[in-house]
């Protein structure tokens, strides 16, 4: 998935300048790679918040137009708002077709599982894996079928594709988990309270 963004060149220097700027709805952000120094730009807050929802279920690069030259890239770092949740800033990384990376990629779970039928609940443990191999070699996202899993049964990384490229963790790393139904803690009924406050009463010693 592949993303074209128009990017403006940004001279902020104090954290007001990026204030004024997040206010005229645009957020701040650079671009930068091996071969070329840190760029400063800005983008349309809008047009980011559009490509970046879509961008969940597989892995996005973006294509920053900026006065005329055309950077691919892929979101590195971003920062956000902790009660508004906005995008304060973003990190853009500059990568070729066949440079190596090591990237989150997202986990699709496909179908439902017969525990869940059965009455148990899925846990899925992570929404990402993390691989490292060419940018041009890796795939947009994994599909992971849990419909034939039973309660108690799990899937780890063993489990998804092989390609040209590693996974980082262990494949013994587990992904997803089939619980059981969780039982039902009975409350005590009211009259079982009650004569249980009695009792303590009457075991507490008299006050003097």
């Amino acid at each position: 998935m592949i993303f074209t963004l128009q990017a403006e060149p940004r001279n902020t220097v104090r954290k007001s300048d990026n204030k004024a700027l997040r206010a005229a709805g645009r957020i701040p952000a650079v671009v930068y790679g091996t071969d070329i120094p840190s760029i400063k730009l800005s983008l349309s807050a809008a047009e980011f918040q559009k490509c970046y929802k879509q961008s969940f279920t597989e892995l996005a690069f973006y294509e920053l137009i900026l006065e005329g030259k055309k950077y691919h890239s892929i979101l590195k770092e971003r920062q956000i708002h902790p009660v508004t949740r906005n995008f304060l800033h973003l990190d853009f990384m500059v990568v070729s077709a066949d440079s190596t990376i090591e990237l989150d990629i997202p986990l699709n779970i496909v179908g439902e599982s017969l525990g869940e039928k059965e009455g148990g609940f899925m846990d899925v443990v992570q929404r990402t894996i993390k691989v490292i191999g060419k940018a041009a070699d890796l795939p947009e996202g994994f599909e992971l079928d849990v419909s034939e899993m039973h309660v108690g049964d799990t899937k780890h990384i063993r489990d998804l594709p092989t390609g040209n490229w590693t996974y980082k963790d262990a494949d013994d790393i587990t992904l997803v988990v089939i619980h059981g139904k969780v039982a039902a803690v009975e409350e005590p009924a009211e009259d079982e309270i009650e004569a249980v406050e009695g009792e303590a009463a009457a075991e507490a010693p008299a006050e003097e």
